[in-house]
């Protein structure tokens, strides 16, 4: 039986390896998990659903849940609820696992008692650290149990900074709009940190975790100076500072004297976080944008003041950054920019004005060029170079995936073509597929047009998919793989092991080529965990007769690990970054070989 009492969560002596219960129904993704979390010193048990759960945690007594949504027999959802239920289930930590930008799951997962969310594709470092922090917080919990507080106290309060979460904020928020007449004024900021994401890269989310400690204490010190005050008609009660999560703050301002005190509060904290932090002896400078939104001339309720300070924030980050801003009804500047940008869009995807470069794909066996990967690239005769990070989201945003996916399948038959002319042995080149409106493009059809249109051999192109559409579409999926596996092309699986890796489509789709991420690699040398999940997926793929290619390779110890692991092909910096026609024609004609 389980060795909770009825009123503690399961506690650890510092010597001992926490346990975690990991749940999902995709093996691969258990397994991902295991090793994962192995590698970072937790022992993990894992089940292969809600009911089976529900079942090992009588058994195990873990230290915390990490589970899936949906799942057969019984989902995600229902077992947390179960879970809960039990006497001594009421506080283990439970993360659940939901799909990107899935609100209706979220929602549902803190119904039923979720501890916190993380989103699909995992970021197995970041995980890391939630499973951490949900083992401390609940550490924490036990604690105000043994002082006879009340266990709603921390559902209140960001565990990282001591801070108001959001819940505890948006409740306060919601009584301070009820109880605030018209003639009454009341503000929310909402500030967010400019280049945070700058400090987690360079120094690591321990660095950045201090840095949001102090960040808060500085904000809560502007908040309660004395001359601070000034601005209230009455007493600062219910001024509150929250935390909303990652780099995210927001402050409620009620019983304001004039607009411009919450401006006032607003340059006072840019002034005090754009002074410099020292974090393990290293200077950091920082800054934050702030949106302010005011009741009543900027919402009647908690969720538009929140939306408002939210895009008034935004703005404040677009136009530079270390700034405030209050909302306005038209944020003219912002919306121009963006109908100029989508106009030159459209322009663009109808004009020629892209160009595809390519990237070598590398033998590592040999050194030989064996294919390549056509991405694309926009010159804007307005505004210069526009990175793809920024116009294909627009792209699938606008509705224009269809048009720009005939594009570079026209285009990268063209110049096999002009290869072929040129007397140049080809070689196959990969053209990534959009997720958006995949079973909707007709891919297949268009691909047989092109291929006839150019007389060209279907070896010289290989159609490049991520895991979101192997794992998403079905059957519908498994019909358009099989025509285009008809027509003689290679079918890869981009950005593999990014967290919808499944061996049931590996199994099921035609799949010859996975390509591990560039994620994976980056850290192979350095990290235990990275280096056994990189062994696990080539070897997973060769039992099933694919290919391997690692994405992001930089340097030759990378080289050297993989291709001692047996990895078939690389592509990244070491070997060449994406060229244009011209520059990759010259290396095809040369049989330019690449050596680490």
């Amino acid at each position: 039986m389980n060795k909770h009492s009825d009123n503690e969560n399961r506690e650890f002596a510092a010597s001992e390896t926490p346990l975690i219960l990991a749940v999902d129904d995709d093996e691969a993704i258990r397994m991902l998990m295991k090793a994962a979390l192995d590698g970072y010193g937790f022992r993990v048990e894992v089940a292969e659903n809600g009911r089976k759960a529900v079942d090992a945690f009588d058994k195990l007594n873990p230290h915390a849940i990490l589970m899936d949504v949906n799942m057969p027999e019984m989902d995600g959802f229902t077992a947390c609820k179960t879970i809960r239920s039990l006497p001594s289930g009421k506080h283990v930590p439970v993360l659940m696992m939901t799909g990107l930008e899935d609100v209706e799951s979220i929602d549902r997962a803190f119904t039923a008692g979720a501890t916190d969310f993380i989103s699909k594709p995992i970021n197995w470092t970041i995980l890391k650290y939630r499973i951490k922090y949900m083992l401390r917080a609940s550490a924490a919990f036990n604690d105000v149990i043994r002082q006879q507080k009340q266990i709603q106290e921390l559902a209140y309060y960001d565990h990282l900074t001591g801070l108001a979460n959001r819940t505890m904020f948006r409740e306060n928020l919601i009584r301070e709009v009820t109880n605030c007449g018209k003639e009454k004024l009341l503000a929310v900021l909402f500030l967010d940190l400019d280049r945070f994401k700058l400090v987690n890269d360079s120094l690591g989310h321990k660095a950045g975790d201090t840095l949001l400690q102090q960040v808060a204490e500085r904000i809560k010190t502007c908040i309660r100076s004395t001359d601070g005050l000034a601005w209230l008609k009455e007493d600062a009660t219910q001024v509150m500072v929250s935390r909303q999560g990652g780099d995210e703050f927001t402050v409620l301002l009620p019983n304001l004297k004039t607009p411009d005190n919450a401006g006032w509060v607003a340059k006072r904290i840019n002034e005090k976080l754009s002074q410099v932090f020292y974090i393990d002896g290293q200077e950091i400078f920082i800054s934050s944008s702030i949106g302010i939104s005011l009741f009543p001339l900027d919402g009647n309720d908690a969720e538009s003041l929140m939306a408002h300070a939210d895009l008034a924030m935004y703005h404040a980050k677009e136009i530079g950054g270390n700034r405030f801003q209050f909302f306005e009804q038209e944020l003219n500047i912002q919306a121009k920019e963006r109908l100029e940008f989508e106009n030159d869009l459209r322009k663009a995807v109808t004009g020629n004005e892209f160009a595809l470069f390519y990237q070598p794909q590398i033998s590592l066996q040999d050194g030989r060029i064996i294919g390549a990967e056509a991405l694309s690239r926009w010159h804007n005769p307005r505004t210069g170079n526009v990175s793809p990070a920024e116009f294909i989201p627009a792209i699938e945003e606008m509705g224009l995936v269809v048009p720009f996916t005939d594009w570079v399948i026209q285009e990268a038959g063209r110049q096999q073509l002009e290869w072929y002319d040129q007397g140049v042995k080809a070689v196959r080149v990969a053209v990534n597929i959009s997720s958006k409106h995949f079973v909707e493009q007709d891919i297949p059809d268009k691909i047989i047009k092109m291929l006839k249109t150019h007389n060209l051999p279907s070896s010289c192109l290989e159609v490049e998919l991520t895991e979101s559409v192997m794992a998403t579409h079905g059957s519908k999926t498994l019909g358009i793989l099989n025509r285009l596996k008809e027509i003689g092309l290679t079918i890869s699986v981009d950005d593999f092991g990014t967290g919808y890796s499944s061996l049931s489509y590996l199994k099921t789709l035609p799949v010859d080529v996975v390509k591990i991420d560039r994620f994976f690699i980056k850290d192979i040398l350095t990290g235990e965990k990275d280096e056994s999940i990189v062994k696990a997926m080539i070897s997973m793929a060769h039992s099933m007769g694919m290919k391997v290619v690692a994405e992001g390779i930089e340097t030759p110890e990378q080289f050297e690990v993989l291709h001692r692991m047996g990895c078939d092909y690389g592509q990244g910096f070491l070997f060449s970054p994406a060229v244009t026609r011209d520059e990759f024609s010259s290396m095809l004609k040369a049989k330019k070989r690449f050596q680490p």
